[in-house]
């Protein structure tokens, strides 16, 4: 009988075996080169579902699109076939850098067509990792050169590194051509929504949250939009408002994209850096203090990154060009609903409590996992039946049950 094929596979170090992929399926591996580097992509749906040959094709082009990007602000890389692994969800997402690799999850929609919100989270998906080979990979925090894996790695830059990748990744997109400029305005208006219905800045600052992500990042309660944030949005919005500073100050020179150059040139990994490997929070301020326009930004980076307040968007905004205003706009002749400041779950016919938004008035009076059962002596088992109920009722006491 046929005995199968033994196959042996090495590995260099024990960080690159416990940081690569082992994936083993039938699943087909497609290659090409961009600008002398190979690139894989094993691509493969949870549910056997086949994938639409125009979109996968659409895929490849924005692909090759981010990665020129990527190779024009940093140069093109010394290191060789770089594998990307997606596979195809009913719902999970998620994705993580390996060392020449990433490996991500999304929902099926993404390539799918009709659903270009999907899709334009996957190219950004994909750009947030493939700059990671830059900004985590090879520029780390100097502490994480050497992994201690027998204890809890802390770093306080993590607003950097996930907050500032987004920020990149992003705008790499929108440069390369694989976003518009609208795709840019409607990734930002979703991620503006989770920034206003917050209030954990008033708590916790960038440094202290990327700190304790160990303690609780992973491990959210009811609270957490309360009273923490996340070093990935609020990092990310600082970031552009940094970078909207030294833009201003450089008169359009120099941006966040070009701290993350000269940081790589510095500091990382085989990148013949020409001072010592790995950053601390004093060796972004000093590159950023050396840049033209840069040079009163030390004082701005310390404050941004310990304070406990959001970053004025409004500002950032209307140096770019744009402004804020509601989604929806209230329209005089409207009868208003009161507003409850809460973040409800419904589930056959029962409304519960998940989390409180900022400024909520319920804060003292309701708890996550309340159950909101009628306004008034209205029976509520819809959100719109509870909006219904609470329409006319502005600056007014309501009984809830």
């Amino acid at each position: 009988g046929n005995t199968g094929t033994t196959h042996v596979f090495t590995t260099p170090n024990r960080d690159e075996l416990l940081d690569g992929i082992i994936e083993i399926n039938a699943h087909p591996i497609q290659s090409w080169d961009v600008e002398g580097r190979t690139h894989h992509l094993k691509l493969w749906d949870s549910g056997g579902h086949p994938v639409d040959e125009g979109m996968l094709a659409r895929f490849k082009q924005d692909m090759d699109r981010v990665v020129k990007e990527h190779h024009a602000l940093f140069g093109v890389p010394s290191w060789d076939n770089y594998i990307t692994v997606i596979q195809l969800t009913e719902k999970a997402r998620g994705g993580l850098e390996h060392l020449n690799s990433q490996t991500s999850m999304l929902p099926r929609q993404c390539l799918m067509p009709g659903h270009e919100d999907a899709y334009r989270d996957l190219v950004s998906l994909f750009s947030h990792e493939y700059l990671h080979q830059w900004n985590v990979k090879r520029l780390r925090p100097r502490n994480f050169l050497d992994y201690d894996l027998q204890k809890e790695g802390h770093s306080d830059l993590l607003w950097w590194f996930e907050g500032g990748t987004s920020w990149l990744g992003d705008m790499l997109c929108v440069r390369s051509g694989a976003w518009s400029e609208e795709d840019w305005r409607k990734d930002l208006m979703r991620k503006m929504k989770r920034h206003t219905t917050r209030n954990g800045m008033a708590f916790e600052s960038l440094t202290e949250s990327s700190h304790d992500a160990w303690i609780h990042l992973y491990r959210g309660h009811a609270f957490s939009r309360e009273t923490q944030i996340s070093y990935y949005l609020e990092g990310e919005l600082t970031i552009m408002e940094l970078d909207m500073e030294l833009r201003k100050r450089s008169k359009g020179l120099h941006g966040v994209c070009d701290l993350t150059a000269l940081l790589c040139q510095k500091h990382a990994l085989e990148c013949d850096p020409t001072e010592r490997l790995g950053v601390t929070h004093k060796d972004i301020r000093k590159a950023l203090t050396s840049m033209k326009g840069g040079g009163r930004l030390g004082t701005m980076l310390d404050e941004i990154v310990n304070r406990k307040a959001a970053p004025d968007m409004g500002r950032v905004m209307a140096y770019f060009g744009l402004t804020l205003e509601p989604e929806h706009k209230e329209k005089p002749e409207q009868v208003k609903a009161a507003w409850m400041g809460l973040n409800l779950a419904v589930k056959a016919g029962r409304i519960t409590i998940s989390t409180h938004m900022a400024g909520s008035p319920m804060r003292q009076i309701l708890m996550p996992g309340d159950e909101i059962v009628a306004i008034n002596g209205m029976r509520c088992a819809t959100t719109s039946a509870l909006e219904t109920a609470l329409k006319g009722h502005v600056d007014q006491d309501v009984r809830i049950t």
